[in-house]
């Protein structure tokens, strides 16, 4: 829109200065780029992702005014996870990597993109390097993320500033409409016009995906799947189709006649965009963890 400029936004730097090395060398090296770039962007944080964009409202100071209006911002559909491969090793280990996934999903934004950045110590890192590869396609093609690969910051400075200006080539000549995360469904079954786009303004996006807000009970539930092997977000979420709390999913199970037949309730279920069975095993495995009484053997 011409009422409207576009601007990137990246994670903070975080603490003092330091020796060149470690994450925050690399933040310091990356804003270095899109300076060299003459990328406009601006640095804050983010409760979910490492970059996205936002269009920013033109505003005018009108005489008699000591300052101009606070211009008003809105999120484009698209949002950027960084990891490098020793970042991703971490955070496979740790337990990050599938809530960020998870969360990254539920943040309101279509279009989620994994940034990973190669290192040159892949192969003495705690994991093997196949299980790493394995993880970044299954967050393809299972989990419906674009994965980008680059071989250094300077490559992914270089991909974010292409997406910046492809950005603005696609929002250039588009009317741009505000919308609040809970109206977000009605919202998009209204965006009909191929110029019209329907975005959240920043300030709902950035306290909606808040790490520590008052949690729902679907998304606890959501979390409680997710500690069992072998649920990822994506069959969380299609659980959670179905059952959207513990209390309704206990209701179905007691419903069912015969021990077989609750081991068997969630093996049909559809996953993902490869829209496969969840499984007998894991159905099998959740009926216990709900069902049994007493500690699981």
């Amino acid at each position: 829109s011409d009422t409207s400029s576009l601007s990137l936004l990246c994670p903070p730097l975080t603490g003092p200065l330091l020796p060149p090395r470690g994450a925050s060398h690399r933040k310091r090296e990356l804003v270095s780029e899109l300076k060299r770039n003459q990328i406009d962007f601006d640095v804050r944080k983010l409760h979910v992702g490492d970059f996205l964009w936002v269009a920013r409202e033109r505003v005018h100071s009108c005489p008699g005014q000591v300052n101009a209006p606070r211009p008003r911002e809105l999120v484009l559909d698209y949002v950027v996870e960084r990891k490098r491969m020793d970042d991703l090793c971490g955070s496979i280990v740790d337990g990050r990597f599938r809530e960020q996934k998870f969360r990254m999903k539920r943040c309101g934004l279509r279009n989620r993109v994994y940034l990973v950045e190669d290192c040159s110590f892949v192969k003495h890192l705690s994991l093997p390097e196949t299980t790493l590869q394995q993880a970044i396609v299954n967050t393809q093609v299972v989990d419906g993320f674009f994965v980008k690969r680059t071989k250094d910051v300077k490559e992914s400075a270089a991909y974010l500033t292409i997406m910046t200006r492809y950005l603005q080539n696609l929002y250039l000549q588009k009317t741009l409409v505000s919308c609040r995360k809970e109206e977000q469904g009605a919202c998009s079954r209204e965006e009909t016009d191929s110029d019209t786009c329907i975005l959240l303004t920043f300030i709902d996006f950035n306290e909606g995906a808040m790490k520590n807000r008052a949690q729902t009970v679907k998304e606890v539930f959501a979390k409680q799947l997710m500690q069992i092997n072998g649920i990822s977000g994506e069959k969380a979420v299609a659980i959670l189709g179905h059952y959207d709390s513990v209390a309704s999913l206990m209701k179905a199970y007691e419903a069912c006649p015969t021990e077989t037949g609750r081991e068997k309730l969630l093996a049909n279920i559809k996953c993902g965009n490869t829209q496969r069975n969840l499984g007998p095993a894991l159905s099998k495995t959740v009926s216990q963890l709900y069902c049994t009484e007493g500690p699981l053997g």
